[in-house]
């Protein structure tokens, strides 16, 4: 079961305000797992519990902090992105087995991973192809690359919003995305997963760019690839 919402945190990571007419440059926006499905029964089995999970993404200009909820609390993950502060913190939270993973943006950036995927990644918008997501005008993006073929991705991005959302795309974070994805569906061989924004607001709770690390085991990314065994994180 660790296994599997490891691998399915790769594929991502009512009152609602609307903002059509300007564009929108800090704000906090709720996303969620609106639809996960396999041809295999007894994995599509396991994936019905991920319906529902939530991820929150609270950005300004020089921070972002997205965090997952997952299976109804028992899986948590933060990460805080500090562009100015050059720091990026991720907390995961999985049934108890609490690590906090420290790094800079910097060498996040210069990761051969991350490198490589930046420099192969290819994105084709289809601005005729569109749709009204929480009134906001969106269109469709198709993302690929061949350091991430195992996994094709469509979304639906809005210009009407500045924020890092390709950190809703755990492997393609290095990548700069035209618009903020207000809808992903994310295809590979196992699984199709489809989130989408379900509120957005203009207010930020800047408690969120503070990690609460009490609890958690300190150790850097390199230890915990190490940790995850090579798992395919994306990292």
């Amino acid at each position: 079961m660790k296994k599997l919402v490891l691998n399915l945190f790769v594929f991502f990571l009512a009152g609602t305000s609307v903002f059509a007419q300007t564009q929108l440059k800090q704000g906090t926006i709720k996303m969620e797992i609106t639809d996960i499905k396999s041809s295999d029964a007894n994995l599509a089995m396991q994936l019905e519990m991920m319906k529902g999970s939530r991820t929150e993404v609270s950005f300004t200009d020089k921070v972002q902090a997205t965090v997952a909820d997952m299976m109804g609390g028992m899986v948590k993950i933060t990460t805080v992105s500090n562009q100015e502060a050059d720091k990026f913190d991720m907390l995961m939270d999985m049934m108890g087995q609490k690590m906090w993973i420290t790094s800079t943006i910097s060498e996040m950036s210069n990761d051969p991973k991350q490198q490589a995927v930046k420099n192969t990644t290819e994105i084709k918008a289809d601005k005729s192809d569109t749709k009204e997501i929480l009134g906001h005008k969106c269109y469709k993006i198709n993302i690929s690359s061949p350091e991430m073929e195992e996994m094709s991705v469509v979304a639906y991005v809005t210009d009407e919003i500045k924020g890092g959302g390709q950190g809703l795309l755990q492997g393609y974070q290095s990548v700069e995305l035209p618009g903020f994805p207000l809808e992903i569906i994310i295809k590979n061989a196992m699984m199709d997963i489809t989130m989408q924004a379900k509120e957005i607001s203009d207010k930020v709770d800047t408690a969120k760019f503070t990690p609460k690390t009490d609890g958690f085991k300190k150790m850097t990314m390199e230890e915990f690839k190490n940790q995850m065994g090579g798992m395919g994180m994306g990292f």
